[in-house]
C-alpha cells in the first residue's frame, strides 16, 4: 500500500510514528537536506523501518584481469504476442522457441549462467566469474517466468534472477509464494523490485526506503532467504536512492542502461531482450558486450 505523507516538518513526524508503529526498529542513513523541505538546522526525525540484512563489505573492485564483462540480460515477458494488436506488450515478450533457442545458443557458445548476486561477488573479488558468464534476469514476476521460462531453465542447467514486486504477488498473471519459493528452491535467485513498481524518482526519501527496504524484507521473510539483489523500477534512480539500495543491505542493483561499464554493483547496465529480435541479433548482442 502506498502511504502519501503531508509536507512539513508535522507531516515528517508524523510519518516516523506512522512507522514504528508497523515495522521492527533500525537507523538508515538520515535523509537528505532536500527530504527536510529546505528546513536548515533541522536534524531529520528517525524513522523505524525493516531491519535491514547486514551491510554489504566495501566495495574493492576485482583485480584488471580477474574477471570478464558479465552481459546481463533482461526478460519481462515469456509469451506470444501479436505485434499489430500489442506493440507495446511485443517488445517487452519473447516467445518460448525464442528463450530456448537462446539459452540453447548461450550453452553452445559455452557460457556459464550466473545470478547477479554472484556477479556482484564477482566484481568484489570475493569469487572467481567464469571466463564466459552471462547473468539472466526476468522482471516484475509474471506467472510465465514460472510456468515457460522456469521449465526452460531447468532444462539447459541454467540459473537467473527473478526480480519481484511485492505488492504484485498473487495477482492475475503473476506468481504466488508457491512458485517464488520454488524458484528459490531450484536455486534461482529472487531480488527485490520494489513494493509497487513506482518510479523511485518521484517519491519522498522516506516512500523511496519504504520500496526499497521493506520490498526485499517481506519477499525474504517468505522464501526464508536473504534478498541481496535489487532492480530500479523502470530503470529509475539517482544517487541517493543507489545509497539507500546500499544501505538496505542490497549487493548490487540493476538498471536499463543498455550500455555502461560494471564499475559499480548499484548502476549495473542490462541488455534489452526484445520481441523482434531474432537469434542473430542476440548472438550480436552478447558478442558485442560478452566478449
Amino acid at each position: 500500500m502506498r502511504v502519501l505523507f503531508p509536507v512539513g516538518v508535522l507531516g515528517l513526524l508524523l510519518a516516523a510514528i506512522i512507522l514504528a508503529t508497523t515495522h521492527s526498529p533500525v537507523q538508515i542513513s538520515p535523509a537528505p537536506a532536500s527530504a527536510m523541505g529546505g528546513l536548515s538546522g533541522m536534524a531529520a526525525p528517525q524513522i523505524a523501518l525493516p531491519t535491514p540484512l547486514p551491510p554489504p563489505p566495501a566495495y574493492t573492485p576485482a583485480p584488471p584481469g580477474q574477471r570478464p564483462y558479465v552481459p546481463i540480460l533482461m526478460y519481462h515477458y515469456v509469451r506470444t504476442v501479436d505485434a499489430n494488436l500489442d506493440p507495446l506488450g511485443y517488445g517487452l515478450s519473447v516467445t518460448p522457441d525464442q528463450l530456448a533457442a537462446q539459452l540453447a545458443w548461450l550453452d553452445a557458445q559455452g557460457y556459464d549462467t550466473v545470478t547477479v548476486a554472484t556477479l556482484a561477488a564477482c566484481m568484489r573479488g570475493e569469487v572467481a566469474c567464469p571466463a564466459r558468464a552471462v547473468a539472466l534476469t526476468f522482471d516484475d514476476g509474471h506467472l510465465d517466468a514460472y510456468t515457460t521460462a522456469f521449465p526452460l531453465l531447468q532444462q539447459y542447467g541454467a540459473v537467473a534472477t527473478f526480480y519481484i514486486v511485492r505488492g504484485f504477488v498473487g495477482q492475475d498473471a503473476y506468481m504466488g509464494w508457491d512458485e517464488i519459493r520454488a524458484l528459490a528452491q531450484a536455486g534461482m535467485e529472487i531480488g527485490a523490485h520494489s513494493i509497487s513498481h513506482l518510479d523511485l524518482t518521484t517519491l519522498s526519501y522516506y516512500e523511496q526506503v519504504d520500496q526499497i527496504a521493506r520490498s526485499g524484507q517481506e519477499i525474504a521473510a517468505e522464501i526464508g532467504l536473504p534478498v541481496r539483489s535489487f532492480c530500479y523500477p523502470a530503470g529509475r534512480f539517482n544517487t541517493d536512492i543507489a545509497t539507500i539500495t546500499r544501505d538496505a543491505g542490497y549487493t548490487s542493483a540493476t538498471t536499463t542502461i543498455q550500455e555502461g561499464p560494471q564499475d559499480d554493483p548499484y548502476t549495473l547496465p542490462r541488455l534489452r531482450i526484445y520481441g523482434a529480435m531474432d537469434l542473430d541479433g542476440f548472438a550480436t548482442t552478447i558478442g558485442v558486450y560478452g566478449e
